[in-house]
C-alpha cells in the first residue's frame, strides 16, 4: 500500500514522554500529527479501539544468514517474522558465507538485500585479525559497528589477539561490538568436557562454555574501554558477575541481554536440549535473575535478540555437530509482553530497550520515537489478545527454519498490524504489499 497516508483513531500512544489517548496521523512516510489530527489531514481511517500504538521495535543483533546460508533463512523470509513480531529495523551480524570483512562485499549483501527487506536494515562489518586497514575506511553514517568475535565462531572471524583489538579499539571510526568470550577458558574446557553427551551431562553447553570465560572477557574490555575513545557495546550479557562489573563500567561502554536468557536457564537444558544451544551459554537461574535486575536498573540498556535460525534437522544433530544459535522471531512482542508480566514490567519497558536506547545509542537519523517529522514506524498492538506459536514444521511458522523453543505456547497480546515508512506492511498475520524496509542512516 506504498503511498497512502493513514489516520489512526482512538490509539492509545506510546510517546516518549508518556502514554497518551489520541489519533495519528501518517503522510508521505512520516508522522505528520500526533494526538490530534488537524481538519485538513486525508487518508485511509483506522479504528484502533484502544489498541496500543508504539513505535516500531529496533533489533541490533540479528543473523539473517544471507549470503551464503540461506537454507536456513535469506534477509526476504527473516525480516517478514521480524515484522510479524513488531521489529521494524534490524541490525545485521556479518557471518555469513563469505563474511562481511570487506568493504565490497558489504556493499554486495546491500545491493543484494535492498528491495527485498520488509524491515528497515543496518549491516554490520566483521573484524579480522589484517583487516584494519579496511575497518578505518567505514562510513559512521552507514555502519552501526565492527562486530568483534572473541571466541569461536564461523569463518575467520575469531580475534583473539589483544594487539589486534587495541589497535582496532583506536582506529576504529564506528562502535566496536563485542562477542565477549575468552577462547583459552572455552578451550579448557572443551578439552574437559569433549565426547560427552547430553545423556551424560545435563547442563552440557553451560560446562563447555563456562561463566569464567564471559567475566574474563568483560572484565578486560572494561579496562580497554578506558584507554578508547571507541564507543563499546557488549552483546549478549549471561552472568550476575558482569552485570556487577558493569555497574562500574566507563561512559563509552553499553550492553545489551537477550530474550533467550531473560527466558531460560542451565536448568531448560535436560528438556530442550541443542534447541537451546547458543553461545555464550545459558546461564544459572541466578544469573538469569541478575540480567532482569540489571535491565530495570539500567545497567544493561539494550534488548537484541541475537535471532540465529538453524533448521531442525542440523540441532537435532549429535551435541558437537549441532549448532549454535535460536530463532527468535515471529512472536517477539508478545513474548516480551508475557514474560515481562511477572516481573512487573510494561511495554514502555520494552520500548526504552528496543526502541528508545538504540536509537539513542547509535544515533538513528528520525527514527525511534513516535514524533512529527520521523519515520512513521509503528506497531498496534492489543495487549488483551493472544499469539499462539505453532509446532515445528508448521507452514504457519514465519521463519525459514519453521521452529520455535516457544512452540505451543499461547503468549499474551497480539500484533495487529505494523507500518514501516509509513506503509501498512502488516495486517492481522497477513503481509501487505510489498517489502517496504529502507538502509537506516546514522547521524
Amino acid at each position: 500500500m506504498a503511498g497512502v497516508s493513514w489516520i489512526l483513531r482512538n490509539v492509545r500512544l506510546l510517546l516518549a514522554e508518556g502514554e497518551q489517548e489520541g489519533d495519528a496521523w501518517i503522510d508521505k512516510g512520516r508522522w505528520a500529527a500526533i494526538g490530534r489530527v488537524p481538519d485538513r489531514a486525508r487518508g485511509l481511517n483506522l479504528e484502533g479501539k484502544g489498541a496500543y500504538l508504539l513505535p516500531g521495535l529496533i533489533d541490533t543483533h540479528v543473523h539473517f544468514r544471507e549470503p551464503g546460508l540461506t537454507h536456513k533463512g535469506n534477509f526476504y523470509t527473516e525480516s517478514r517474522a521480524a515484522l510479524a513480531g513488531g521489529v521494524t529495523t534490524v541490525f545485521d551480524m556479518p557471518n555469513t558465507l563469505p563474511p562481511t570483512t570487506t568493504l565490497a562485499r558489504w556493499e554486495a549483501k546491500k545491493q543484494q538485500i535492498l528491495g527485498r527487506s520488509w524491515v528497515n536494515f543496518a549491516l554490520y562489518f566483521g573484524a579480522t585479525l589484517d583487516n584494519a586497514a579496511e575497518i578505518a575506511r567505514l562510513d559512521p553514517k552507514q555502519v552501526p559497528g565492527v562486530k568483534v568475535f572473541l571466541a569461536s565462531s564461523t569463518g575467520d572471524l575469531l580475534v583473539d589477539s589483544e594487539a589486534v583489538i587495541e589497535h582496532l579499539a583506536r582506529v576504529s571510526p564506528v562502535r566496536l561490538v563485542f562477542h565477549s568470550e575468552r577462547q583459552a577458558i572455552i578451550e579448557a574446557a572443551a578439552a574437559q568436557w569433549r565426547g560427552k553427551d547430553w545423556e551424560e551431562v545435563p547442563d552440557l553447553h553451560l560446562r563447555r562454555r563456562p561463566p569464567e570465560a564471559c567475566i574474563a572477557s568483560t572484565r578486560w574490555l572494561l579496562g580497554l574501554a578506558t584507554q578508547s575513545a571507541v564507543p563499546f557495546h557488549l552483546l549478549h550479557i549471561t552472568t550476575a558477575g558482569e552485570v556487577e562489573l558493569l555497574r562500574q563500567r566507563p561512559p563509552n561502554v553499553s550492553a545489551e541481554t537477550c530474550p533467550v536468557y531473560l527466558t531460560w536457564s542451565a536448568g531448560d537444558f535436560p528438556h530442550y536440549r541443542n534447541l537451546l544451544k547458543c553461545n555464550p551459554a545459558l546461564k544459572s537461574e541466578g544469573d538469569r535473575r541478575a540480567l532482569w535486575e540489571g535491565l530495570r536498573e539500567g545497567v544493561l540498556e539494550v534488548v537484541g535478540t541475537d535471532h540465529a535460525p538453524h533448521t531442525w534437522a542440523e540441532k537435532h544433530q549429535p551435541y558437537e555437530a549441532a549448532p549454535a544459535g535460536v530463532p527468535a522471531h515471529g512472536y517477539l512482542l508478545p513474548w516480551l509482553w508475557t514474560i515481562g508480566g511477572a516481573w512487573g514490567v510494561g511495554l514502555n519497558f520494552w520500548v526504552e530497550k528496543m526502541v528508545y536506547a538504540p536509537a539513542r545509542l547509535w544515533r538513528l537519523q528520525a527514527r525511534g520515537p513516535i514524533q512529527e517529522g520521523y519515520w512513521a514506524d509503528a506497531v498496534l498492538f492489543n495487549p488483551m489478545g493472544q499469539t499462539q506459536v505453532p509446532p515445528a514444521g508448521s507452514p504457519y511458522h514465519y521463519t525459514r527454519c519453521a521452529w520455535s523453543p516457544l512452540e505451543g505456547r499461547t503468549l499474551a497480546g497480539e500484533v495487529q498490524a505494523v507500518w514501516v515508512n509509513g506503509e501498512l506492511s502488516f495486517w492481522r498475520g497477513y503481509f501487505c504489499g510489498s517489502p517496504a524496509g529502507q538502509p537506516v542512516v546514522f547521524a
